[in-house]
C-alpha cells in the first residue's frame, strides 16, 4: 500500500493555507481544503479523508467545541490540530476527543512531514491488518471445513458458518459451553478429551476421527487436526480444530463391506436353502403321517408335535437368515404411518394375551403421511413392538411421539419402560447376527436398520428420558402432503 493520503485542511488564512497544500502536493499527498469548520459539518459525510489537520480557532469558533461533529463527518480521519495559542484545558480536551497530534505554529515543514508519515505508516499498518483479517474471515466463512476455536479448557470461543449449517448449532448457542459435553456422542468424551488436553499442552494432532453431534441429536463422523494458538508472549490461549465431514465416505465404505457380506450370505443361504426345504419337506410329510397313527395325549404324540415345531422353527430361520441376506425392492404406497403400526399392534394381540401392555401416541394428529412399503414397515414396527414386549415387564408402556412439525421427513420418537439397553447393546444393536436371547438369529434390528435405509431414512439409539431402550426413526414424508403435528396423546390397550 501507497504511504499517501487523501488529506483535508481546515485553515482561514490563506498564507498558511497555501504553505501546507505546498508541502503536502510535494510529498504526493490528495489534498482538499476548507476555511470554516461550518463548510465541512454542513457538508456530507467524507469517508474516504484519512487525515484532518484543523486551526485550533477559525471565526466560527475553536476546534474543541466541533470535534464531535467533525468525527461523524470524516468518521475514517485521524486529526492534527495545529495552533498559535495553545493552552493547557484545551490541548487536553482535545486529546480526548482521539486527536493524533498537537502542533504549533508557525509549523516547520519537517515536522509536519513527520507527522503526516507516522499517520500514514500507522495507515498502512491498520489497512494491512484489515487485510488480513478480511481475507481469514472468508476462509472462515468460506471454508466447507469444520474449524472450532476452544479455550484451553475446552468451552467454545468460535466456529464457523460451515460448523452451523451443517449442526444446526448457532454460536450463541453454544459459546462459553464445554464442546465435548454438548458436540460429542457420549461413548466417545473421554477419549476425545484426553486428545483434547494433550492438545492444549502443545502437542498437535491429526487424522483423529470421532463422533459430532448435531443440535438435532445426529451424529457426523469428522476428521480433525488440531493445534494451538498463542498470544503475543507465546503462552498457549486456545486450541485450533479443523475438521472435514467424512461421514459419506464411512458410510459408502460401510455400505460396500455389507454389501460384500450380504453377497456371500446370500450365495450360502441359497444352497443351504435348497438342501433344507427338501429335508424340512420330508420332516414334515414323516411327522403328519406319524400324527395319523398316534393318539392325541400320549407321550409319542407330544414328541412327534415337538418334532414339528422344531422343524417349523428352522424353516422360520432359514427364511429369516434369506430375507436378511436378499435385495430389498420397495413397492411404495402413500400410507400414513401411524395406521401401519397400530395394525401391526392390533396384530400382535394374540401374542401379548392378557398381559397389561398399552401403547401411546403423542402428537400424531398429522398420521405421519409417507410414501413407503407398507410390508415392510410392518416389520419394522412389528420386530420393535416385539422387542419391547419380551423385554418389559408388566405394565409395558411403548410411546411412539411423532416430531415432524411440518418438517421435510418424518422423526418418529420410539420408547418403551423395559430395562434398556447397556453399552454394548447400543454399539452392537444394529450388527448381523447379534442377540442377547436364547432364541434367535440376531437379524432382527439389522433387517429394520436395512429397510429404514431402503427408504431413504435411518434409525438409532438415544438416550432415555427415565428408563428403557429409546430410539430415533426418520423417514421422509410424501411432498404431496403437506400438514403439521398436533394434537393430544392417545393409547392403545392391549
Amino acid at each position: 500500500m501507497s504511504d499517501e493520503l487523501t488529506i483535508l485542511l481546515v485553515e482561514d488564512d490563506p498564507d498558511s493555507l497555501a504553505n501546507m497544500v505546498d508541502i503536502l502536493d510535494l510529498d504526493g499527498h490528495r489534498v482538499r481544503v476548507a476555511q470554516s469548520f461550518a463548510e465541512v459539518l454542513n457538508a456530507a459525510p467524507q469517508p474516504s479523508i484519512e487525515l484532518a489537520i484543523l486551526d485550533r480557532r477559525l471565526p466560527d469558533g475553536e476546534v474543541e467545541d466541533h470535534l464531535a461533529g467533525l468525527s461523524e463527518r470524516l468518521p475514517n480521519a485521524e486529526f492534527i490540530i495545529v495552533t498559535g495559542f495553545a493552552n493547557m484545558e484545551g490541548t487536553i480536551a482535545s486529546f480526548k476527543h482521539g486527536v493524533t497530534d498537537y502542533l504549533l505554529k508557525p509549523v516547520h515543514p519537517d515536522v509536519i512531514r513527520q507527522s503526516v508519515a507516522r499517520i500514514a505508516k500507522q495507515k498502512r499498518v491498520e489497512a494491512d491488518l484489515q487485510r488480513q483479517q478480511r481475507f481469514a474471515n472468508q476462509l472462515l466463512e468460506t471454508s466447507e471445513a469444520f474449524i472450532v476455536v476452544l479455550d484451553v479448557t475446552g468451552r467454545i470461543v468460535h466456529f464457523n458458518k460451515h460448523f452451523s449449517e451443517v449442526t444446526g448449532w448457532q454460536l450463541d448457542d453454544l459459546i462459553g459451553r464445554d464442546y465435548i459435553n454438548h458436540c460429542t456422542p457420549e461413548p466417545e468424551r473421554e477419549r476425545v478429551r484426553e486428545i483434547f488436553q494433550q492438545t492444549a499442552l502443545g502437542r498437535t494432532s491429526s487424522g483423529v476421527r470421532n463422533g459430532l453431534l448435531t443440535k438435532s441429536d445426529r451424529v457426523r463422523q469428522i476428521r480433525w487436526s488440531d493445534s494451538t494458538l498463542k498470544d503475543a508472549s507465546g503462552n498457549i490461549e486456545s486450541v485450533l480444530a479443523i475438521g472435514i465431514d467424512v461421514t459419506d465416505i464411512i458410510d459408502a465404505q460401510e455400505a460396500a463391506a455389507r454389501d460384500h457380506r450380504l453377497a456371500a450370505i446370500g450365495q450360502t443361504v441359497a444352497g443351504l436353502a435348497h438342501e433344507s426345504r427338501n429335508a424340512l419337506q420330508r420332516i414334515n410329510a414323516s411327522v403328519e403321517l406319524l400324527r395319523l397313527d398316534l393318539p392325541l395325549e400320549t407321550d409319542t404324540r407330544e414328541e412327534v408335535d415337538s418334532i414339528a415345531r422344531a422343524a417349523n422353527e428352522l424353516g422360520s430361520t432359514l427364511e429369516e437368515v434369506r430375507e436378511y441376506a436378499a435385495p430389498i425392492r420397495l413397492h411404495r404406497e402413500s400410507v400414513k404411518l401411524q395406521e401401519v403400526w397400530r395394525q401391526v399392534w392390533s396384530n400382535l394381540s394374540k401374542s401379548r394375551g392378557d398381559r397389561d401392555a398399552e401403547l401411546i401416541e403423542t402428537q400424531c394428529d398429522c398420521g405421519c403421511p409417507a410414501e413407503v412399503d407398507t410390508l415392510r414397515l410392518e416389520q419394522v414396527f412389528r420386530n420393535l413392538f416385539e422387542n419391547s414386549l419380551a423385554a418389559c415387564e408388566d405394565p409395558v408402556r411403548i410411546q411412539i411421539e411423532c416430531l415432524c412439525k411440518g418438517t421435510e421427513d418424518i422423526h418418529l420418537d420410539y420408547s418403551d419402560n423395559g430395562p434398556g439397553l447397556s453399552a454394548e447393546q447400543q454399539q452392537k444393536l444394529f450388527d448381523p447376527f447379534f442377540t442377547t436371547k436364547v432364541k434367535g438369529t440376531g437379524l432382527g434390528m439389522s433387517i429394520v436398520q436395512r429397510i429404514l435405509e431402503a427408504h431413504g431414512g435411518d434409525i438409532r439409539v438415544v438416550k432415555p428420558v427415565h428408563c428403557g431402550a429409546r430410539f430415533r426413526i426418520r423417514l421422509g414424508k410424501d411432498d404431496a402432503i403437506q400438514n403439521a403435528c398436533s394434537g393430544e396423546s392417545k393409547s392403545l390397550h392391549a
